[in-house]
């Protein structure tokens, strides 16, 4: 598994703000090189071993960095890390 890149304080709060409202998300993410997307409520984020997931209702388990779009809004524009 690759590096982790911390994500953007800006990025994790719309993830959060998500959860929290316990609204259903359109989240695309790079597996192995292709882009999935995925439209379920996130049920939990967490960090393991210095990386952070989410987990959606449907059991898919998201690394934060993966995501290239959320909800239609591509992350490269909030994700300050990924400009670094």
């Amino acid at each position: 598994m690759n590096n982790y890149v911390q994500v953007s304080c800006d990025l994790y709060d719309m993830f959060e703000e998500a959860a929290s409202n316990s609204v259903n998300c359109e989240i695309t993410f790079l597996k192995e090189k292709e882009e999935v997307t995925v439209t379920s409520k996130i049920v939990d984020i967490r960090n393991v071993s210095n990386s952070e997931f989410m987990e959606t209702a449907d059991g898919t388990v998201i690394r934060l960095d993966k995501i290239v779009e959320f909800n239609g809004k591509p992350t490269a524009d909030i994700n300050y890390y990924q400009h670094a």
